[in-house]
């Protein structure tokens, strides 16, 4: 895949729920990739764009890992030591996939960090879970480094992971569900495929298709932040959307655990 050090990554995102009723969802959605050890670099080329300061375009570092304190790079150092005992190297590179603060404001449902060795392979993959309406966090790791590429996709660089649902997203989704996850690359497409099973059945997909435009030049910086300011609004419009669509299909609402009485 290409390792741009600033880009903007078209996706095409869709969920599709089989069970107990059908329902699609299909919304397109224009991220940022970015080298987070470069942001001062990036946010000095335009005036819509800041480090930390109210502005139509915003990254700022406490946005993202905020389980965490320091810039991001210290902060997934900090994630990968604790969880996987892995000390990251000052050569590695780092890209975050994730919608800016715009106007202040700021939504991801999920951000998806990439680390690269110096050769640029492809070493981890964490993704940062946001559920709605509670606000909390929740990063998985994904190890790439023991996921072997699947035959069938020998187009892409695939790796796939499979494992428990630890995190509650949806209040439409129980917790007892496996997850599957496939990360699929190549330098035309990257495809992000995530499946939930219930005891070996399927229950609902999410797709995020996504390629890269390369930002070379400022002015491409200004029609971001201009053309795309509301983008943070229309992913949180379109997650409360499809809540009440789901309300009216009648499909079970499972509270948070959490507040389940008698749990803590």
């Amino acid at each position: 895949m290409q390792v741009y050090p600033l880009a903007i990554a078209s996706a095409k995102i869709r969920h599709r729920r089989y069970l107990p009723k059908s329902h699609t969802f299909e919304t397109h959605l224009s991220y940022l990739w970015f080298d987070p050890d470069q942001l001062t670099t990036f946010t000095q080329k335009s005036c819509f764009w800041s480090v930390s300061s109210w502005n139509l375009l915003t990254l700022d570092e406490r946005d993202f890992l905020i389980m965490e304190c320091g810039s991001i790079r210290q902060k997934l150092s900090r994630l990968l030591i604790k969880r996987e005992s892995y000390l990251l190297s000052p050569t590695s590179s780092i890209r975050v996939l994730a919608l800016p603060r715009t106007l202040g404001f700021r939504f991801n449902s999920v951000v998806f960090y990439l680390i690269f060795d110096c050769t640029d392979q492809l070493i981890f993959v964490l993704s940062e879970i946001t559920n709605t309406p509670w606000n909390e966090r929740q990063v998985y790791i994904h190890d790439c480094r023991e996921s072997e590429n699947i035959p069938q996709y020998k187009s892409y660089q695939t790796y796939q992971f499979d494992f428990k649902k630890e995190f509650h997203v949806s209040p439409f989704m129980p917790m007892a569900l496996d997850y599957r996850w496939r990360f699929s690359f190549s330098d035309r497409l990257n495809v992000i495929h995530m499946q939930l099973f219930e005891k070996g059945v399927l229950q609902f997909d999410a797709t995020l298709t996504f390629s890269l435009q390369a930002i070379t030049v400022p002015s491409q910086q200004y029609r971001y932040a201009v053309q795309k300011v509301l983008e943070p609004f229309r992913m949180v419009t379109g997650i409360y959307l499809n809540a009440w669509r789901l309300w009216k299909k009648k499909i079970p609402f499972y509270p948070h655990p959490k507040k389940v009485k008698g749990k803590t």
